[in-house]
């Protein structure tokens, strides 16, 4: 039987109202209505936008962004956000709730493998609502990290997934729904593997929709598989696999 998290679903009632709370309130506050993308966007917007920007050859089962350097990748990765709040003021609250729904589908199962005081970082967690759901339901020691974490963030810090900034082993669980925004995938999963404890864990959400080729996405894919199985590469154990919606989740083990 699934257990009743009371703050989290009180939280998704408030969301199906017209009002908001807490930091996607405060989010709201930085919205520019005079913002125009044309006239403000960053230099490095003029290379890659739409589908403009990639390399035309594959890696073997990749393709990726023509980045002329690393520090090129990061300006383009940390534009994201910066364009969303000025445009919109950050997700809509039906956008938040579905978010939200889609996290606990994710983590309603820990409890059956990870102690709530176990230290949990999201890669890429923009302005953290997944860290929020996992607070919601017990895990107070979630944490995100992003190369943009905007403004009074205050479940997400600054940081690099590619280059982690915690001792080898250090770590109890990661989770990302952002493999297609990694500037090398074989770097992206070694590099997580480090940190994580021998016995943790990791959740990796992949886009069934790889080669999509978006507007901010660093890597693309043909098959989701391919993903899967470079994972398998460095998180040796397979605990569950699931689809939903566009997206194949993995719960793996070190």
């Amino acid at each position: 039987m699934q257990k009743f998290y009371l703050l989290y679903q009180i939280k998704n009632m408030v969301l199906r109202t017209p009002f908001s709370y807490g930091h996607y309130r405060t989010l709201s506050k930085y919205r520019d209505t005079a913002y125009s993308f044309e006239k403000n966007k960053h230099p490095v917007r003029e290379k890659h936008h739409g589908q403009e920007g990639w390399k035309p050859e594959f890696e073997g089962d990749f393709q990726y962004r023509n980045y002329s350097s690393y520090e090129e990748y990061i300006q383009h990765q940390s534009q994201k956000f910066d364009e969303m709040l000025k445009a919109q003021g950050g997700f809509k609250n039906r956008d938040i709730l579905e978010y939200r729904k889609r996290f606990y589908r994710r983590f309603r199962y820990l409890p059956a493998f990870l102690d709530k005081s176990s230290k949990i970082l999201c890669l890429g967690a923009r302005q953290g609502t997944e860290v929020e759901v996992l607070r919601d339901i017990g895990y107070k020691n979630a944490i995100g990290l992003d190369l943009n974490p905007g403004p009074e963030n205050p479940y997400v810090i600054p940081g690099d997934f590619m280059n982690l900034e915690y001792p080898d082993a250090s770590v109890d669980m990661i989770y990302t729904n952002c493999i297609d925004h990694a500037f090398n995938l074989d770097q992206f999963f070694k590099e997580h593997a480090r940190v994580v404890k021998p016995g943790g864990y990791a959740i990796y959400d992949i886009a069934s929709y790889g080669m999509g080729l978006g507007t901010f996405e660093a890597v693309g894919w043909e098959t989701d598989d391919a993903v899967f199985l470079l994972s398998l590469k460095y998180f040796k154990t397979v605990i569950k696999v699931e689809t939903d919606g566009g997206w194949k989740w993995l719960l793996l083990r070190r």
